[in-house]
């Protein structure tokens, strides 16, 4: 059964530890991040690194030091301009801050595991051959037109090489 939090019920601007059930994570994609006037926890108007999500149901996500290292961890890069698409996994955590122990929400310093499925067999695609589950993923969209799994992109490339040898059909050839 899930609970609720009281302070979703207050409804506030911005995503926070309380939107988390214990032990759950939280996908999302960024759309964008920068700097952004926001109404901190003291009511006051303050600027800072907001995070806002693909996700339409998604709340923007105030994001301090920490997460930001771990954003940089996952993304490659510093520069808040080339998050845009970056995965990420969403997670609360107890924290010691302002003399007490508060729920944080956090950034996992990882990518998010996330399941790529075969578009012919419907398997999720396993990585292989020193190619992540994404790298191949990519690699067999660009080559054959559909992410495929080890298994699917060696039987199309055995079908394509068969076509192949048996060499253009000639309307024109008669019996």
């Amino acid at each position: 059964m899930s609970k609720t939090h009281w302070k979703k019920l207050n409804n506030p601007d911005y995503l926070g530890a309380y939107a988390l059930n214990p032990g759950e994570d939280l996908i999302l994609t960024i759309e964008r991040a920068g700097k952004e006037a926001f109404t901190g926890t003291s009511g006051k108007k303050e600027d800072g690194l907001l995070i806002h999500f693909r996700e339409s149901d998604a709340k923007p996500m105030i994001c301090n030091s920490t997460n930001a290292k771990a954003i940089t961890k996952v993304a490659g890069t510093p520069y808040v301009e080339d998050w845009k698409g970056v995965r990420i996994a969403l997670y609360s955590q107890e924290v010691s801050a302002f003399g007490e122990t508060v729920d944080a929400l956090r950034v996992r310093p990882f990518p998010p595991k996330e399941d790529i499925l075969c578009a012919e067999c419907g398997s999720p695609i396993k990585a292989t051959c020193g190619k992540s589950p994404r790298q191949l993923a990519a690699y067999t969209e660009e080559k054959y037109g559909k992410e495929l799994c080890a298994d699917c992109a060696t039987r199309v490339a055995q079908q394509e090489k068969a076509e192949e040898a048996e060499g253009p059909v000639n309307e024109n050839d008669e019996d």
